[in-house]
């Protein structure tokens, strides 16, 4: 049975001596691979707000977000203003808003963005010339965060992915979660009842097999309440009996503040607001959850059927107690897929990883083990 504990959402984020304003723009890229073009507008830091301003000095991490069924990117200015402040580059696809969406191209759309933001980063033509930070978190909410999954499955382009009552979606996105391969934070709401988590959220993040996965429900929240007010989400949610106990202004505050805190460590290697975000798992009455993320405490024991040699490692492990041709992933402690290889003899060349804390885990057929170890040289 999952063990879930609480988590203390902080009323202080990490501060900022200046943050920024928001500057936004439209733009259409195209994807030559599917003939298609997606148009986006983007939200962006700058010193003074506006339509087409300058983008502030430096490079900044990307945000791709997915909206809604029928919702408009209008629907997320709890996103961009608190965001986009924080030096992000938010993201928004307005492709698939009718009544008939495809959802395999919007997820297709979010994993094209990621190249092609990165591209806009070296275009001299663009606006975003140098702004682009290498790294890219996928989000989304209901049918978009449902399609964040289907963009995040097998994408080793991305290093998080951050979704909001994410929907079923066909193809199914509890299945392309068990393809994801970085860090996965899942938020619900206990009101949801357009999206319920017994049938949407909590069987992805079950599926998820990423070592890194959080899941937080916000208590009292609601389905709509991961955006701002939206006639039509309004409208579906009103008729299905949500009860709720909190403000939408009380769950966006919850929202931007986890968000933000698991966005900084894992897309500005910010450890500081990964203690910040689990810290805040004494605290909360107003949300419940879990992760998985491991810790130096958190390091799972040696499995008992296979073992590692030598501790620590220079250039080589190798494997006893599992025998045949392995499948081997090796994740670093925030979870990230830092080496994925085939073994038939146990051996498992790991001289390009640099010092640290690792988990490998083998494969034989459907048997998995999973052992720490570390590399010092």
């Amino acid at each position: 049975m999952r063990s879930f504990i609480t988590l203390f959402w902080l009323s202080a984020i990490p501060a900022f001596a200046q943050p920024f304003a928001i500057g936004t723009t439209e733009v259409e890229f195209f994807d030559p691979a599917r003939n298609r073009d997606v148009p986006c507008v983007i939200h962006y830091p700058s010193s003074t707000a506006g339509s087409n301003v300058t983008v502030s000095d430096g490079s900044f991490p990307v945000l791709i977000h997915g909206h809604g069924f029928v919702m408009s990117v209008d629907a997320y200015t709890n996103l961009r203003d608190g965001l986009v402040p924080r030096g992000y580059i938010l993201v928004l696809p307005t492709t698939e808003g009718g009544f008939s969406p495809a959802h395999a191209s919007f997820g297709a759309d979010l994993a094209f963005l990621v190249g092609a933001m990165q591209a806009a980063g070296n275009d001299e033509g663009s606006l975003l010339l140098g702004h682009i930070a290498p790294t890219t978190a996928l989000m989304g909410h209901s049918m978009g965060g449902g399609a964040s999954f289907l963009g995040a499955a097998g994408n080793a382009s991305i290093q998080a992915v951050v979704n909001f009552a994410a929907a079923e979606t066909n193809p199914s996105a509890i299945a392309a979660a068990a393809n994801v391969l970085v860090p996965t934070l899942v938020f619900a709401a206990s009101e949801d009842r357009v999206t319920p988590p017994e049938t949407n959220q909590l069987p992805m993040y079950a599926a998820i097999e990423a070592p890194c996965k959080a899941y937080v429900s916000v208590d009292g929240g609601g389905h709509c309440y991961f955006g701002a007010n939206s006639f039509t989400c309004t409208l579906g949610e009103s008729v299905l009996g949500a009860d709720f106990s909190i403000s939408r202004e009380e769950q966006h505050d919850i929202v931007n503040d986890l968000a933000g805190l698991w966005l900084d460590h894992f897309l500005r290697d910010d450890q500081a607001a990964w203690n910040a975000f689990s810290d805040s798992l004494q605290f909360s009455t107003r949300i419940t959850g879990e992760h998985t993320c491991l810790t130096t405490a958190l390091i799972p024991a040696p499995s008992e059927l296979m073992t590692v040699a030598p501790l620590p490692a220079l250039d080589v492990l190798r494997l006893s107690g599992i025998e045949g041709s392995l499948a081997i992933r090796i994740h670093d402690l925030r979870g990230k897929l830092v080496l994925q290889s085939m073994t038939m003899d146990g051996t498992v060349d790991v001289l390009d990883l640099p010092n640290g804390a690792y988990v490998l885990e083998a494969t034989a057929g459907s048997v998995t083990r999973r052992v720490p170890f570390t590399v010092q040289r």
